[in-house]
């Protein structure tokens, strides 16, 4: 956590796709601009979402040490986007933290269900990640992921940003990823048979399996989401949080504190 004064402005664009390859190849450009501009600079953070309402959202985050023009800086992020015949659909720039934080709650309110079914999973490096991840993240994480049967499903594809990885990091695995993919699989069970269900759990199953064999690639659930709804991809309060003892403490702490579970994970995590 820091002090709201830590972020000096966002930028934001929203592209519209219609294929599944236009997705994958913008991805795949943005990933680059994301590891070769973003990651080696200590006060800029990027994230690109991949949604199944079929928009791309690379949201720029410029912390207090940035020095330069952040309009400029998100340029290659618009080439890539004209390159492709690809429309930007929304700019957006913010100056508070509140502003950035808020553009999400519109897409959080619509992560509804009667009962709304997760897989949540997270992939990453903890090495800038070469060519061949990037690719794998392209071709086989944003190409081939159910965002056709589960239309709320997002992939996040995100850096932490240098200005807070110097910071003390937290007592979970993929804390030490300077670059990482959140999965996140969404679909309303009334919609959808058992049948169709398992489907979309086993399409996103094959998708983590796939990444366990790419070279230089983590798979790590501790300190996630923590809400998949495959009880074998759970990961236990003890592994998020380092220890057992130190979850008990979280858990009293939080009972105190937040007796509402107000704050957690994620809306719909039920680990605390």
């Amino acid at each position: 956590m820091e002090h709201d004064s830590i972020l000096q402005s966002a930028e934001q664009r929203v592209v519209s796709f219609e294929t599944r390859e236009e997705a994958v190849n913008f991805s795949r450009g943005a990933l680059r601009i994301q590891r070769d501009l973003v990651l080696p600079n200590e006060s800029v953070s990027m994230e690109l979402v991949v949604t199944g309402t079929k928009a791309l959202v690379a949201t720029v985050i410029f912390y207090d040490s940035f020095r330069g023009n952040s309009a400029e800086f998100v340029k290659p992020l618009e080439e890539l986007a004209a390159s492709l015949n690809l429309p930007i659909v929304m700019r957006s720039h913010w100056t508070s933290w509140y502003e950035a934080a808020a553009a999400l709650w519109p897409v959080i309110a619509q992560m509804k269900g009667s009962p709304l079914a997760m897989l949540q999973h997270c992939v990453g490096t903890r090495a800038i990640p070469d060519d061949g991840i990037l690719d794998f993240v392209a071709d086989t994480i944003v190409g081939q992921v159910p965002l056709d049967e589960a239309k709320f499903s997002i992939v996040e594809i995100r850096t932490l940003g240098g200005a807070i990885r110097s910071k003390k990091e937290l007592p979970s695995g993929n804390c030490h990823h300077q670059f990482f993919v959140d999965l996140i699989t969404l679909y309303d069970a009334k919609n959808k048979s058992v049948e169709e269900r398992q489907v979309i759990a086993d399409l996103t199953n094959r998708i983590i399996d796939k990444a366990r064999d790419v070279d230089g690639l983590s798979v790590d659930f501790s300190g996630t989401h923590s809400q998949p709804d495959d009880v074998n991809s759970s990961v236990s309060s003890s592994v998020i949080f380092g220890t057992e003892a130190m979850a008990e403490f979280v858990k009293v702490l939080k009972k105190e504190v937040d007796p509402n579970n107000r704050f957690r994970f994620h809306p719909f995590a039920k680990l605390l």
